[in-house]
């Protein structure tokens, strides 16, 4: 007989769970070389062929950030989960609290590129005298197979908000695309185009006009307290002056996420260069500016499920055939336990298996994304009934099930046995090994309290007065 008792399905995250709502880390040296796993994965998509990945800028400027929603910290939502951050300082200045308006750290590295100081200078947001110091800059050419669209959430903010908006200092992120190799995109050329402008913002229906401005504090902006001057494209900000809209946020004020589209033609080749950098007027740098950028589409995602199949019953035991209905775009890798003891039985797809005890198992199925590493669990009870007609020598303990519930559970487990458990004990372990709970049990009912106890999956055993294990199984705090 098969009993299908649950269904559970846990995601890690590539970040661990902090208290903070925002949590950044900048990349080492030695990070830096990854940098390229992390764009495919975060960024950009597992199905994009990436080359010739290039950083330039201090390791400090460049990391990766994590948001964890927060209401005693926001009035609203910052939206974005996980991904890349750039700044033109260190990443440190985006976390809140923002207990200062005026955080800055100049590197003082001048960053000479003249098509992007004319485009600058075109587009309004410097002014001819203003030099370009203190770059961020990641770049790196893609190719796509198939016709491929790719959706970005973008929050820009900046310490110039409000007192020191203006084009003689003022920061600035752009995104540019190029086609090289060839003229396959009609769209693009080699004259690097940027996509983030404010002109190109999805959703800015709200707004009743956007002005097509590339990312920068002038160019969104409320009314200028400086210059007198009204707001431009104030729809797309948000104002956190000492982290009155969002003390988890540094930032003196940021915008909305804002979404920005990039499709690519098949099998032709895109230059892209991020950038982030500060203008910088009679050699004052000014506050500090960082950009959060993210994609928006899930369809990386795994969805994981296995069916099995009748009990084959012979005189090595009881044989069922597992079916893997796990789904991903990319690649995965597929981890099996048959026993629920937490050790990996089987890689194979859709594996086989011979149990040689009755009872109740907990069969769980760990499907690892090769390229997001996301990693996603699914167990099934499947009871075998007791061996009959075979050779196989059963101890009375062999035949007896007891009850581990609720699972997952966030306080406490009671443990229901058809047996006295009153000469048996109970030993509960984290994914280490390490011995977190031992406990002597009593009677026919047991409450365990896991309380205390972080989040994440353990491994809890009951054995019997010889230490033998009788019963072995899985169990998830939430």
């Amino acid at each position: 007989m098969i009993r299908k008792l649950l269904l559970f399905i846990i995601s890690i995250s590539l970040f661990s769970n902090v208290l903070a709502q925002l949590q950044v880390s900048s990349m080492s040296e030695s990070e830096l070389d990854a940098l390229d796993g992390f764009i495919v994965s975060e960024i950009l998509g597992c199905d994009i062929e990436l080359l010739n990945v290039e950083y330039g800028g201090n390791p400090e400027a460049i990391g990766i950030f994590e948001y964890i929603e927060n209401d005693n910290m926001c009035q609203g939502g910052f939206d974005l989960d996980r991904g890349l951050i750039m700044t033109t300082g260190s990443v440190d200045i985006a976390t809140g609290p923002n207990n200062s308006g005026d955080d800055g750290e100049a590197w003082n590295i001048e960053y000479q590129d003249d098509f992007i100081h004319n485009y600058l200078v075109q587009h309004q947001v410097i002014t001819n005298s203003v030099s370009l110091y203190d770059a961020c800059v990641l770049e790196f050419d893609i190719t796509s197979p198939e016709l491929k669209s790719i959706d970005f959430e973008v929050i820009f903010g900046s310490e110039e908000y409000t007192e020191w908006m203006s084009p003689f200092y003022a920061d600035v992120f752009c995104f540019f695309v190029s086609e090289i190799n060839g003229d396959i995109d009609p769209n693009f050329n080699s004259i690097p185009q940027n996509i983030m402008e404010t002109g190109n913002v999805i959703n800015s229906d709200a707004c009743n006009s956007i002005e097509n401005k590339p990312i920068s504090p002038w160019t969104i902006r409320p009314y200028s307290e400086m210059f007198g001057m009204p707001g431009v494209n104030e729809c797309l900000y948000v104002d956190n002056p000492n982290g009155e809209f969002c003390n988890a946020v540094g930032y003196d004020g940021y915008t909305i996420p804002m979404h920005f589209n990039l499709t690519l033609q098949p099998n032709a080749t895109y230059k892209i260069k991020m950038i982030i950098l500060d203008g910088v007027s009679n050699s004052w740098a000014g506050f500090d500016s960082g950009v959060f950028i993210k994609k928006l589409d899930n369809s990386d995602n795994t969805s994981i499920d296995y069916s099995f199949s009748d009990i084959e019953y012979s005189d090595e035991g009881a044989t069922v055939y597992f079916d893997n209905l796990s789904t991903s775009s990319n690649g995965s890798t597929y981890l099996w336990d048959f026993d629920g003891d937490g050790y990996v039985d089987s890689d194979t797809v859709s594996p086989s298996f011979t149990f040689d005890e009755p009872g109740d198992h907990i069969v769980t199925l760990e499907v690892i994304n090769n390229c997001t590493g996301e990693t996603v669990f699914v167990s099934y009870v499947i009871t075998i009934d007791p061996f009959v007609g075979n050779d196989m020598n059963l101890n009375e303990s062999d035949f007896f099930t007891l009850s581990i519930f609720p699972n997952p559970s966030n306080g406490n487990f009671q443990i229901q046995s058809p047996v006295n458990l009153n000469t048996f004990s109970i030993e509960i372990f984290d994914v280490s090994g390490r011995l977190i709970v031992y406990e002597n049990m009593d009677g026919y009912n047991q409450n365990i309290d896991i309380s205390y106890f972080e989040e994440g999956v353990y491994f809890c055993k009951i054995k019997d007065r010889f230490q033998q294990v009788v019963h072995s199984q899985k169990i998830f705090i939430i």
